[in-house]
């Protein structure tokens, strides 16, 4: 069993709440606001994984990086966030609860292709290509967010669910993308 961890939520920034001490960071989970400390955030922020690294995004890697920082507590932060559904697991070999319960949503611009890489699409900013996917990933990302969740866009697209897990984290670390709670189906 792989277990792969996941952001949920969409990152709406740094509020200030009076004093520059006071500062908390915001998170749009579904149709709510949440606010996350500093060290939650951190935690959050370090599960949508890093732009160098390719390999499996699992709590226990988490925890490892977390080992090397300020925050000490990082076990007791991703189990909080656990609870609060701003994180979640994904079991690779079972993938369909956890798509059936999330829905994927697209942050950049898409790019397309181009000549000469027909087989690469991109997404990024107008000026700057920051991620690059397959085709039915493109697709899937340009278009899931029109389906009440994850397990349906796969379908719709024909795309094979434990691939899209095992691919999301390319889009979720440079903010190509985000995981956001299902909607009611239509």
């Amino acid at each position: 069993m792989t277990l792969l961890m996941f952001p949920i939520g969409q990152c709406l920034g740094t509020h200030f709440t009076g004093a520059a001490e006071s500062q908390v960071q915001q998170v749009r989970l579904g149709s709510e606001i949440v606010e996350l400390t500093v060290d939650e955030f951190a935690v959050w922020a370090l599960a949508h994984g890093l732009t160098d690294d390719s390999s499996s995004w699992e709590r226990s890697r988490i925890v490892a990086l977390l080992a090397d920082s300020e925050i000490t507590n990082g076990a007791i932060l991703i189990d909080r966030l656990l609870t609060r559904s701003l994180l979640a697991e994904a079991d690779l070999d079972s993938p369909t609860d956890f798509a059936a319960r999330h829905r994927l949503l697209p942050l950049h611009l898409g790019l397309g292709n181009t000549s000469e890489t027909p087989a690469m699409f991109r997404s990024g900013t107008t000026e700057l290509a920051l991620t690059g996917m397959t085709r039915t990933l493109y697709d899937l990302w340009l278009w899931g967010h029109l389906s009440p969740n994850l397990l349906i866009a796969c379908k719709e697209h024909d795309a094979d669910p434990t691939a899209v897990l095992a691919a999301l984290h390319s889009l979720l670390a440079p903010s190509a993308a985000c995981l956001d709670l299902a909607v009611q189906e239509f």
